[in-house]
């Protein structure tokens, strides 16, 4: 396989002064420099665009400082966005009528950016507690995806799909294997995108486990599961819209401190959606969004986003979009970025 190495912060995010805002510790202000490829979804629509919408897309995405783009997830239930007999040979899928990882990897060598997989979530299994047919099927469709597009040089990293708050439905049995399956067969690095458990409209119940937990309590277990993936994942992007925005900056801290005693980088995962609003799900608030970019910057070494295309990018199919992204400019001007 060629030598690659991960995608790094974009040109766009070196501009700036951390003098702008008080407190910031880094050398420059960061915009989003990576995105969530999300086309098979669980609860956004799709945009129905075909490979020139996407090359339009992609094209956009480069232009606007974005060098990362992570399939969130190869394969959900019976949808694929790959053809796999791996997978197809386990679970009842629906015919996959274009390559979207061929499509996505093509369209990212030619504008010289970083692509990471994101492997198979079932939506199943592991909910019903059985957890090894969820790693067996995974470990199948790895070794089938590494064989037909590991040779691409935008091919740079691995992304994990299984996204919880804590250690529940065996989660580390199932990322841990998964992981040191990745690291066996290549070098390239390994991203989580987790979610707090901290904000009070989460909790459906009056169940003390499904309450709202502090940044101590959130520390105190993640203490645990980072040292798990010690060795194993390198990058943690938490979802910040699962914390009152308010209080984002108490547990991205927290959260970096103690992933880097085990070794693990911390990114943010910025929501450019709207969890706020009756429905799912519109774009965000741009001021919401600025806040939320100001208040990670001290505790990160990237930001990435879900997700660029449809709830920040010109060409989305929300109007309120394409405005989100004027106004994002217009901030990014204000800390002395550039787009």
């Amino acid at each position: 396989m060629p030598d690659r190495t991960p995608g790094g912060s974009a040109d766009c995010t070196s501009g700036g002064s951390a003098e702008s805002l008080p407190g910031l510790s880094l050398p420059g202000y960061q915009a989003i420099s990576g995105t969530f490829l999300d086309e098979i979804s669980v609860d956004i629509p799709s945009q129905n665009w075909g490979p020139r919408e996407w090359a339009t897309e992609f094209d956009t995405m480069r232009a606007a400082g974005i060098d990362t783009v992570i399939l969130i997830r190869a394969g959900l239930g019976e949808r694929l966005a790959c053809p796999s007999e791996a997978v197809s040979k386990r679970v009842a899928t629906l015919p996959v009528h274009v390559d979207l990882v061929r499509l996505f990897l093509d369209l990212a060598a030619e504008r010289g950016m970083s692509f990471y997989f994101g492997l198979y979530d079932s939506h199943y299994f592991w909910y019903r507690y059985d957890w090894r047919t969820e790693v067996d099927v995974n470990l199948a469709f790895i070794d089938e995806i590494w064989e037909r597009y590991g040779d691409s040089p935008a091919f740079r990293g691995w992304y994990l799909p299984h996204e919880t708050t804590d250690s529940s439905l065996r989660i580390l049995d199932i990322n841990t294997t998964l992981a040191a399956r990745l690291r066996e067969i290549s070098e390239l690095p390994i991203l989580i995108s987790p979610f707090f458990l901290g904000r009070a409209d989460m909790a459906m119940t009056t169940d003390p486990r499904q309450q709202p937990r502090s940044p101590e309590e959130h520390v105190r277990i993640w203490e645990e599961i980072f040292g798990r993936y010690s060795g194993l994942v390198d990058y943690c992007a938490f979802q910040d819209g699962t914390v009152e925005i308010a209080r984002s900056a108490e547990y991205f801290a927290a959260t970096a401190e103690a992933a880097s005693r085990h070794g693990i980088t911390s990114w943010a995962n910025i929501e450019t959606f709207d969890r706020d609003m009756p429905i799912k799900f519109p774009p965000t608030d741009w001021r919401k969004l600025a806040h939320k970019l100001d208040a990670v910057q001290p505790y990160v070494e990237k930001v990435i986003s879900f997700e660029f295309s449809h709830f920040l990018s010109p060409n989305s199919v929300w109007p309120a979009a394409r405005n989100l992204f004027d106004r994002y400019a217009e901030h990014l001007a204000t800390r002395g970025v550039q787009l």
